[in-house]
């Protein structure tokens, strides 16, 4: 037991633990200026691994801009840069998986924030607002596919850029059509975050070539059963 105790702990990346735990500290304590400085620090040094998880550093930061300061979002911050760090540095055995789960994570809680603060119906700051995140997100997705794309000599396939305006489109349009829905924030976001699944997951499998019929009607039930239970549940405010 004691053996295997120290097995698990020498495979612990204490580092990256130290990292994600500082990062964690300096948002809750600091001005966001200064804790935008140590973050920069602690994410792009060394600068040669950086890219890799790019879009999702800057998600996570624009969170840690907008979250009210606080124990929990502390604690989710510290979480999401540490399982970040893991993937960046490459000590994850699957990391397109392990990107896509945090590519997903963050667009939920992108979505969250912006219905939390934008949620109460159609106005000029929130189609701004809706611009802008749809942008992020399409930043965050383009980011995924271009980290995985490319690997191990795959052919770049030529609707690559197309594909990552068709994302930015449709995540403005999905965000934009979840203004007009009668609901709270939490069942705007999860409704809109369902749709944007859908083409999240099989967008880039497509270009991976990794997209067959199974993976389409499984990811197409999931979507619809989830997407009816809550629709289902829902307290219409009509």
């Amino acid at each position: 037991m004691e053996e295997k105790l120290r097995s698990i702990l020498r495979q612990i990346h204490w580092s990256s633990v130290l990292k994600a735990g500082v990062a964690a500290i300096a948002w809750y304590l600091f001005p966001f200026w200064l804790f935008l400085i140590v973050v920069l620090y602690l994410y792009f040094v060394p600068v040669s691994q950086g890219y890799r998880t790019t879009g999702a550093f800057w998600a996570l930061v624009v969170l840690a801009a907008l979250e009210p300061r606080g124990v929990s979002f502390m604690l989710i911050f510290g979480g999401i840069f540490l399982y970040m760090l893991l993937i960046r540095d490459l000590l994850l055995i699957d990391r397109k998986s392990a990107y896509e789960i945090l590519a997903l994570l963050l667009s939920f809680l992108l979505l969250r924030t912006f219905y939390i603060h934008e949620g109460g119906g159609i106005a000029g700051s929130s189609l701004i607002w809706s611009f802008v995140t749809a942008a992020l997100l399409a930043w965050l997705y383009a980011n995924y596919i271009d980290t995985f794309e490319a690997r191990e000599g795959a052919i770049v396939s030529p609707l690559s850029r197309p594909v990552r305006w068709l994302l930015f489109l449709l995540s403005w349009q999905f965000i934009v059509a979840g203004l007009f829905l009668p609901l709270d924030f939490v069942y705007q976001s999860v409704i809109v975050f369902l749709a944007l699944v859908f083409f999240i997951d099989l967008i880039p499998q497509y270009l991976f070539g990794e997209l067959t019929k199974d993976k389409v009607l499984i990811t197409s039930t999931m979507v619809f059963s989830l997407a009816v239970l809550i629709l289902g549940s829902a307290r219409w405010g009509l």
